[in-house]
């Protein structure tokens, strides 16, 4: 059902006792609301080492560590990891794959020597499985050692910065009926990080992708609401509401919002179970990998976690909830013309808005008629709405800035399109969201920027169309 607020008229006539009574009775009933949230998330006992273990991996190791296990039985932990500071990506990796192999050679060894004549890792990987272990489960087992890097410092610095959002997020699922407690789960996703995307194109704090993001989202060349904290929230609540809706199950619901509904559907139907434990357990579906089967215990051990910060990260000063002031932008308008006249940094403009794409930023295209542009609250700014109309008024559009193309020819290079154009290679780049400047092909369209110096200038466009 959906979430009721207790409306309290006034409290100027309560004695003080009274109204400390109230407080103390709103209080309880705030806990007994996520207590009722937990309920609906249960933790079969096959789950319980796998929550166990993503526990250890929020809170015990940070980033510069980790644990080799086994990626079926969560319980095994082979070893800790611990990277020096100045550790390159490159060192981390080959300690990683080092100590994976060793493992592997112990489980094969074990699984073929006589127990008389065993290595010391051998002894070691023996005492985690148990002297009672048949050959085929070590052999098996030599095919699932895997490595898991620690983050408790970014779980620690998503707490922090949650500070910010998560009581908007807690009330905007509850407002669409939805247990206050999925708030955890842009802790699993992105560490409330919302400017984070993932190598295949996931963005903002609930991980969009670009598919499942434009059924919900406006995501073009101006606007990219996967980056926005707020609009992005309200999206998830809609997702989160239709996977529930169908599949009847929260821990189903959660681990559908990584896997797809889909595979989740076809999950339940080969598994005859609509068991978290017993389809964690038994499916074996091609894309239900060590990700997927573990989405879930994730979002229950962040959960926990970040329920009680200080029991594991002592005291933390979170951010303060979002306070900037929102105005609507009656026109199309240069981005530069409002960071001028409103006296307010581009780059704090930025930070505000971070939905607002490369081209906008780069003048190649105008804040869109009807944006909500957030300002810093504290810039002095009582009459924005009326500053950001007269900007309007003056330096507005009626349309947008066309796209503009170029066809790259045979021979063509990305920085001579570049200076052809009187642009930089990176906002081509970022434009067409080219990874390498060095993979373009003939016949393919790009979209042109305009030059940045002049557009951030005068809002105006510079060079002409191709």
């Amino acid at each position: 059902m959906p979430h009721s607020d207790i409306v309290v008229a006034t409290f100027g006539s309560l004695r003080p006792q009274l109204t400390s009574t109230l407080a103390m009775l709103l209080a309880l009933c705030a806990l007994s609301a996520e207590g009722a949230d937990k309920d609906l998330f249960p933790r079969p006992v096959s789950l319980q080492p796998a929550i166990d273990f993503w526990t250890r991996v929020y809170t015990e190791v940070d980033s510069r560590a980790g644990y080799i296990h086994d990626n079926r039985n969560l319980n095994i932990v082979y070893e800790k990891l611990q990277f020096k500071w100045y550790s390159s990506p490159e060192d981390q990796e080959r300690t990683i794959d080092e100590a994976v192999q060793r493992y592997q050679r112990a489980l094969r060894g074990l699984a073929r020597s006589d127990p008389e004549y065993l290595s010391d890792d051998e002894k070691k990987v023996l005492a985690l499985w148990g002297e009672d272990t048949t050959p085929d489960v070590l052999q098996a087992a030599a095919g699932n050692v895997r490595f898991q890097r620690g983050q408790a410092d970014r779980v620690r610095d998503g707490i922090v910065r949650a500070g910010a959002w998560e009581d908007h997020i807690r009330q905007t699922l509850r407002d669409a009926g939805l247990p206050g407690a999925l708030a955890a789960l842009p802790h699993v996703e992105s560490s409330y990080h919302p400017r984070v995307r993932s190598p295949i194109g996931a963005a903002g704090l609930w991980q969009f992708t670009l598919f499942t993001g434009k059924h919900y989202l406006r995501i073009d060349q101006v606007l990219d609401e996967r980056y926005d904290p707020l609009k992005s929230s309200q999206a998830a609540a809609r997702l989160l509401e239709r996977y529930y809706s169908v599949l009847k199950s929260w821990p189903l619901a959660i681990t559908a919002y990584n896997h797809g509904m889909s595979g989740v559907r076809r999950a339940v139907r080969e598994t005859g179970s609509t068991d978290i434990g017993d389809i964690v357990r038994n499916y074996r579906g091609p894309r239900f990998g060590f990700a997927s089967r573990n989405f879930y215990a994730a979002f229950v051990a962040a959960m926990d976690v970040t329920g009680q910060p200080r029991h594991y990260f002592g005291e933390l000063e979170r951010h303060p909830p979002e306070g900037d002031r929102i105005v609507k932008v009656p026109a199309f308008v240069p981005v530069a013309s409002l960071s001028q006249h409103l006296d307010v940094d581009a780059a704090l403009l930025r930070k505000l808005n971070p939905s607002l794409q490369h081209a906008v930023w780069n003048g190649s295209k105008y804040v869109p008629k009807g944006y909500y542009l957030r300002l810093p609250a504290d810039a002095g700014l009582e009459n924005a709405s009326t500053l950001v109309e007269q900007i309007a008024m003056a330096e507005g559009r009626s349309t947008q800035l066309p796209d503009r193309y170029y066809t790259v020819q045979r021979g063509d290079t990305l920085s001579g399109i570049a200076q052809s154009y009187n642009v930089s290679v990176r906002d081509l780049m970022a434009m067409n969201n080219i990874p390498n400047q060095n993979r373009i092909r003939a016949g393919q369209s790009l979209l042109l920027p305009r030059a940045s110096a002049a557009a951030l200038l005068l809002g105006e466009p510079s060079v002409s169309g191709s």
